[in-house]
């Protein structure tokens, strides 16, 4: 099967954050995107909130926006979720679409906002529809009810790629089996029409981009993504208290980039469109540490002491960044650092740190007392050449006699 070129590769991984969406009718009922299945709300019943939805002009600009002044890189907008409201122009499903209930596309807004402010265009889609009774009886029970569905779901996302210009990212969610609906094909005639797509593996086959949904995993050698909601919903839900906070953020930010991976920060705007005063003010905190410390996220190399540091450690030629995620005041130790260490400098005030080095162990020594960053201070070592790590004895198990 054939993959995305490398040079589309190489942009998503150093675009290193995006901006997630999720908006959909969901958004008019405030319980987040799950309230149909949930709630069990009967179809014809959740059809009609088509008609009271009318986001406010220019919101998507506001995201948009939003992501940009905060570091992000990219964003991926839901252009049509479980419930099966399409935000964009449809052939295959005209009448339940947004252009059918206000006149707008809504994801022809979104490509027109990323593109103002220079961020990549990711399209969410979900191949599984609640509202379809053919998706919900199965291939087995309803051949031809399954049939429509799929022929919908297929048209659809050609539909999405062909109508918007360069897409570079194409996100996959409710998958049913991939031999169901020609999953292989589909995607085959999706990079037919967009040769640079990056894919995700969400579909269940071995496409571009593997995706971890609410966690971040260890570099496994190829391009990833963690996708992380800023409270405890993907969609708006007005009951839903537990915000993030920008620390954490920040943590799972430099994580994934100590594993070579990708962080996509949801947000669920409400019915209008507006985003949560909460969120906006945990991206705002966030953004800011990212841009104190943009040198040790944006390009750079994962993990460049092969783990050995154990430290958050990321690093762009002979320079290596290490992440104190835990604060230890005046002195801090990293160890495993093959290299002769020529400077260390606190990014973000860019001030030196004193040190001394042992072997490969490598003793801050100049720190401030108090913690010199209010989310994660990272240091700066200059190196006298490309990162070498110093395996660890006592955890190299091969070597132990008994």
């Amino acid at each position: 099967m054939g993959k995305a070129p490398e040079a589309a590769h190489r942009w998503f991984r150093e675009a290193r954050y995006g901006m997630f969406i999720h908006y959909g009718l969901y958004s008019l009922l405030g319980r987040h995107e799950w309230a149909l299945c949930y709630e069990r709300i009967p179809a014809e019943e959740y059809r009609q909130l088509a008609a009271r939805f009318n986001p406010r002009e220019l919101c998507i600009r506001d995201w948009a926006r939003l992501a940009r002044a905060n570091g992000m890189r990219y964003m991926c907008l839901t252009t049509r979720h479980h419930e099966g409201f399409a935000l964009f122009d449809t052939q295959a499903a005209p009448e339940f679409s947004s252009v059918a209930t206000i006149g707008r596309d809504l994801v022809a807004e979104y490509v027109e906002a990323c593109h103002a402010e220079g961020l990549g265009v990711g399209l969410y889609y979900s191949v599984g529809n609640w509202l379809d009774e053919g998706f919900v009886r199965g291939p087995q029970a309803d051949p031809v009810g399954w049939h429509r569905f799929v022929t919908v779901a297929q048209t659809q996302l050609c539909e999405l790629m062909m109508q918007y210009g360069p897409i570079d990212y194409l996100f996959y969610d409710g998958c049913p089996p991939p031999e169901t609906w020609d999953a292989e094909g589909v995607n085959a005639e999706i990079r037919r029409l967009q040769p640079n797509i990056l894919i995700s593996s969400r579909c269940e086959l071995d496409e571009d981009v593997v995706s971890a949904e609410g966690y971040t995993i260890a570099d496994p050698g190829t391009t990833w993504e963690t996708c992380l909601t800023t409270n405890s919903s993907w969609g708006y839900n007005a009951g839903d208290p537990d915000w993030k906070t920008p620390r954490q953020i920040a943590l799972t930010l430099l994580t994934c980039a100590h594993n070579g991976g990708n962080l996509l920060l949801n947000v669920g705007p409400d019915a209008e469109g507006a985003l949560p005063a909460p969120a906006v003010e945990l991206l705002n905190e966030a953004g800011a540490w990212v841009h104190r410390h943009a040198e040790a996220i944006y390009g750079t190399a994962p993990h460049p002491f092969a783990y050995a540091d154990q430290k958050l450690s990321t690093s762009r030629g002979n320079t290596a960044y290490i992440g104190l995620h835990a604060y230890h005041g005046p002195e801090t130790t990293v160890a495993g650092i093959g290299n002769r260490v020529d400077a260390a400098r606190l990014l973000g005030s860019g001030e030196a740190v004193d040190f001394r080095q042992e072997g490969n162990r490598l003793l801050l020594t100049g720190l401030p007392r108090a913690m010199p960053d209010p989310l994660l201070p990272v240091v700066a070592l200059t190196l006298d050449g490309d990162p070498v790590g110093v395996p660890n004895p006592l955890l190299n198990h091969a070597k132990y006699q008994f």
